[in-house]
């Protein structure tokens, strides 16, 4: 494998030798440094999202976890002066609530994160 690699370069070395040198544009540097910065933009964004999902899937899961236990536990209905509100009516209220909640709470944290961006 070794003597397969060497030779790949010595074929490689006299066709690169041939070639004219060119200089770099002069703003391949600011050109590059852009990039590098639109990936990593993109990178943290992508993270973000990826963790909100994964919280908001781990709420669904313990709330549907919950439901799922109320309902085997064999829970009494519940009695709540809302017209003829079910009990899996109510749980999917409840769980809309906190899932509007932790968007709440998402919206914050991230106001919070730009408001003191300057400071770390």
């Amino acid at each position: 494998m070794n003597t397969n690699e060497n030779r790949s370069i010595d074929v490689l070395k006299p066709l690169f030798q041939r070639l004219p040198e060119e200089d770099l544009p002069s703003s391949f540097r600011e050109n590059m440094m852009k990039k590098i910065m639109e990936e990593a933009v993109r990178t943290k964004k992508r993270n973000e999202r990826l963790g909100l999902l994964a919280v908001i899937l781990a709420s669904v899961v313990v709330l549907a976890l919950a439901v799922f236990v109320f309902i085997y536990m064999e829970i009494p209905q519940l009695e709540i002066s809302l017209p003829k509100l079910t009990s899996i009516s109510f749980y999917l209220y409840i769980g809309a609530l906190s899932l509007l909640l932790l968007f709440g709470d998402y919206i914050m944290r991230k106001a919070y994160r730009e408001k003191y961006k300057k400071y770390r």
